[in-house]
């Protein structure tokens, strides 16, 4: 397709006549006129425009421009004008007025050259080596276009992958900073168990060597009082000896009240646990466990 724009005058000034080429069997060919009358645009409103053409085989072609705008006519040839290969030595423009009268342009060459479809002969619209080329390429870039498309669509696909890939992964370092603060937290717990433990093997020692220390202390009060039981016996136990019993006694009673926790009483004498009770100078504290109710004292 073509848009041939050429300039005629009615007047017939034009020192040569305007040249066209198209190929035998062209469609879809466009002329497009200007007209002149002399030095002036020609009034073609309300005019009838006719392109007249006698064909290299004699036959005779006419056909009315369908568009007119000011002093321009256009028309889309009829492939028929083309329809023979040659030179169309008879070729004009012709106006006619409302009222009938006729003026005519110089001539237009037309030079139809021969078709090159493959049969030689007119089937159709004229498509030559650059139209064929043409049409490949707009098929390649078809094919681009679509390869662009795959393309823009992988693109995509990748880069949500990516986007996966890297959530993926803060979520794999907040677990493995969540497994970091909870093998913190076990080694802390391990070593509060390993102190605890250590804290009770003490305590246990302890409690195991103040048990050992009464039993000692109880043994030998059992054999001081065995000894003055033997002397009461012989007649032979003195003051001395009472006194000793019952200081070991006291210090028994005392040991025993301070591994247990408990008031103990023997003998008109309380023996209070180091925990509940505690002297300074003339002046006894005991621990909150303990009440006093008028002249009423409940150690507990």
């Amino acid at each position: 397709m073509a848009t041939h724009e050429i300039t005629l005058n009615l007047k017939k000034t034009n020192i040569a006549p305007p040249v066209i080429t198209v190929h035998q069997g062209d469609s879809a060919e466009v002329l497009k006129a200007a007209i002149y009358d002399g030095d002036k645009k020609a009034a073609l409103t309300g005019c009838k425009v006719h392109l007249m053409a006698a064909k290299p085989d004699h036959t005779y072609v006419e056909q009315q421009f369908t568009g007119i705008s000011d002093n321009v006519a256009t028309v889309t040839v009829d492939p028929a004008a083309f329809g023979v290969a040659g030179l169309l030595k008879v070729c004009y423009v012709r106006v006619r007025d409302a009222a009938g009268l006729d003026a005519t342009t110089e001539n237009i060459l037309v030079n139809v050259l021969p078709s090159a479809s493959a049969a030689g002969t007119v089937s159709g619209p004229y498509v030559d080596a650059v139209e064929a080329i043409v049409a490949d390429l707009r098929s390649q870039l078809a094919d681009v276009a679509a390869l662009n498309t795959q393309m823009q669509k992988a693109e995509a696909s990748r880069a949500a992958a990516e986007k996966q890939r890297a959530t993926n992964e803060a979520a794999r370092k907040t677990a493995e900073s969540g497994r970091v603060d909870a093998e913190k937290g076990r080694a802390t717990a391990e070593s509060a168990r390993a102190t605890e433990a250590a804290q009770l093997k003490t305590a246990s020692q302890d409690a195991t060597a103040a048990a050992n220390g009464a039993a000692s202390n109880a043994n030998a009060a059992a054999n001081t009082a065995l000894q003055i039981a033997n002397n009461v016996a012989q007649g032979s136990a003195g003051s001395s000896d009472m006194a000793k019993q019952k200081q070991q006694n006291a210090q028994l009673f005392q040991r025993l009240s301070n591994l247990s926790g408990e008031f103990i009483y023997s003998d008109g004498t309380v023996y209070c646990p180091s925990s509940k009770a505690t002297a300074s100078g003339d002046t006894i504290t005991f621990a909150g466990s303990c009440t006093a109710s008028g002249v009423t004292l409940t150690l507990s």
